[in-house]
């Protein structure tokens, strides 16, 4: 016999973030426990030999409880988790079983436990979710004193951003290092964010911005992803940039809770149907596989943390750190800043 490790790989790390975030807020974090102490199972559940067999046996990464009740658990999943069909059988089950009890399930990889500026995209999915509980009664608040003052001028059936408690708190907490590194580009290179600050404007070399590029699906579609392009430009310029990059970010959006889920093409199918000679009739054979596919998608989303959010602002974020390596390198090529009014040969367009 031998004395096992209980935390594997990069395990430790995220345990150290859960730890560092939640602790002080009275959550416990327990690391390695059975399915079955978490997710009782009812009579009328329905479930295979397979998946109550699973549900003796597996154990889950972490469970964040808060007064002895789960309230999510966390996954730290490796490649394997991507492209082993053994390992994406077992997740599939743990997603199922996860969603029949009403327990969000938050999935990470390596990518959001790695420190940028010191904080971690789980870093920051962690802050959102205790700052949403703090912070959201009052954003109703403001919402509702808002909607008195508004009257009733306004198409309540599509009510303005003023009214919509994500858009106010993703206002209020943008990706925490942002702040950082615009104080860094200012600084140090003399470039000034075009969207804050126009005192500084006059005094800046450069100006920049990070502006939406697009959004959606990735290649992986149960991950969405935001891109979004870098640009700097003279300040006395500002149609000609001098620096143009483009950066992505992919955080999963959705979970499957079953193997076989039908391809998106069943989507173009279903609406090939519905335009054919035969219109409703014709869809008998698209749309068993298209209940299937919205069935099998499970969004485990947790108060203040959606992978629509956390994608926007980190990729922000990468944006103005895009930035700053061009000004780094763009300082170094040149050996010093060039004087006001004059372009400098090592200013190039990426």
């Amino acid at each position: 016999m031998k004395r096992k490790k209980i935390l594997y790989f990069r395990e430790p790390e995220v345990a150290s973030i859960l730890y560092r975030r939640l602790a002080p807020e009275g959550y416990a974090v327990w690391p390695k426990v059975g399915l079955e102490d978490v997710l009782g199972r009812e009579p009328s559940d329905r479930l295979s030999d397979r998946e109550i067999q699973y549900l003796r046996y597996a154990t889950f990464d972490f469970v964040v409880a808060h007064k002895e009740e789960a309230v999510f658990v966390v996954e730290f999943d490796g490649i394997d988790h991507l492209n082993d069909p053994k390992v994406i059988e077992r997740d599939t089950i743990k997603n199922r079983l996860c969603k029949m009890a009403e327990v969000p399930l938050l999935r990470i990889m390596s990518s959001e436990i790695q420190e940028c500026d010191k904080i971690t995209v789980l870093d920051y999915m962690l802050m959102r979710y205790v700052a949403w509980k703090n912070e959201y009664p009052e954003i109703i608040r403001e919402i509702e004193e808002y909607a008195a003052i508004a009257g009733p001028r306004h198409d309540w059936a599509d009510p303005p951003l003023g009214f919509d408690p994500s858009f106010r708190f993703n206002l209020k907490h943008p990706f925490p290092a942002r702040q950082i590194i615009l104080e860094r580009l200012w600084k140090d290179h003399r470039i000034a964010w075009s969207m804050l600050k126009p005192d500084r404007h006059g005094a800046a070399q450069y100006l920049c911005d990070v502006a939406y590029s697009g959004c959606g699906p990735a290649k992986n579609e149960q991950f969405h992803e935001c891109s979004r392009r870098a640009l700097v430009w003279r300040s006395d310029a500002e149609h000609t940039p001098v620096f143009s990059h483009e950066v992505a970010v992919s955080l999963r959006s959705w979970l499957p809770i079953q193997m076989d889920i039908p391809s998106p093409d069943i989507c173009r199918d279903f609406l090939s149907d519905l335009d054919g000679p035969n219109g409703v009739q014709g869809v008998g054979d698209t749309i068993d596989p298209f209940k299937t596919r919205v069935e099998s998608m499970w969004f485990p989303e947790l108060p203040g943390i959606s992978a629509l959010d956390i994608a926007e602002a980190y990729s922000e974020y990468l944006g103005f750190r895009a930035i700053e390596s061009w000004a780094k390198k763009n300082r170094s090529n040149r050996g010093q800043r060039p004087r006001p009014g004059r372009r400098s040969a090592d200013e190039v367009t990426v």
